[in-house]
């Protein structure tokens, strides 16, 4: 295989693991949604509904922790559920699930690119392709991932065993 393919190879590698770890972000950032929104959600129906519990007598609340009771739990609960909400506001990972989803999809779209320029016989034109896909990757807007899901995204990829040695194409220097 010469270099020039065997550097493509390494590209595709590069580029699905990036694929991966920015699936993975994105898998991470719909979790901390869904958690951040479930427990908001429940906290306020517990708020909304205990007025409408049954009457509890302080007697009973005085036997635990004073928190526990109504005048001290429902400030707290709201408060939490505020913190909540503010911080789904703040950190918005929805948004930012989707724009991983995105840049995963675009890194894919690459990748497949690269496969077609593998697949065919393009000895000729092989320079023009390889620039064409330096360029395309270059124009990709791509956003930081957590080292956890790289690290992931690596791993997934490496499983596969397609892919030969990282920068085997570059010739050894003693």
């Amino acid at each position: 295989m010469d270099d020039k393919k065997k550097m493509l190879l390494d590209w595709m590698r590069k580029i699905h693991q990036l694929e991966y770890a920015h699936c993975y972000q994105s898998i991470d950032f719909e979790k901390l949604e869904k958690c951040i929104g479930i427990s908001a959600f429940i906290l306020s129906t517990i708020v909304a509904f205990s007025y409408r519990f049954p009457d509890i007598k302080n007697e009973f609340f005085n036997e635990y922790l004073f928190f526990l009771k109504k005048e001290y739990s429902i400030p707290t609960i709201s408060f939490i559920v505020a913190l909540f909400t503010g911080l789904q506001t703040f950190l918005k990972p929805g948004e930012k699930s989707e724009n991983h989803k995105k840049i995963g999809f675009a890194y894919e779209k690459l990748r497949h690119s690269i496969e077609m320029i593998l697949t065919n016989d393009l000895d000729n034109s092989i320079d023009k392709e390889v620039v064409k896909i330096k360029k395309q990757w270059d124009e990709l807007n791509s956003i930081y991932v957590s080292d956890k899901n790289f690290i992931k995204g690596k791993n997934k990829v490496k499983s596969f065993n397609k892919y030969p040695k990282e920068l085997s194409f570059l010739p050894d220097i003693e």
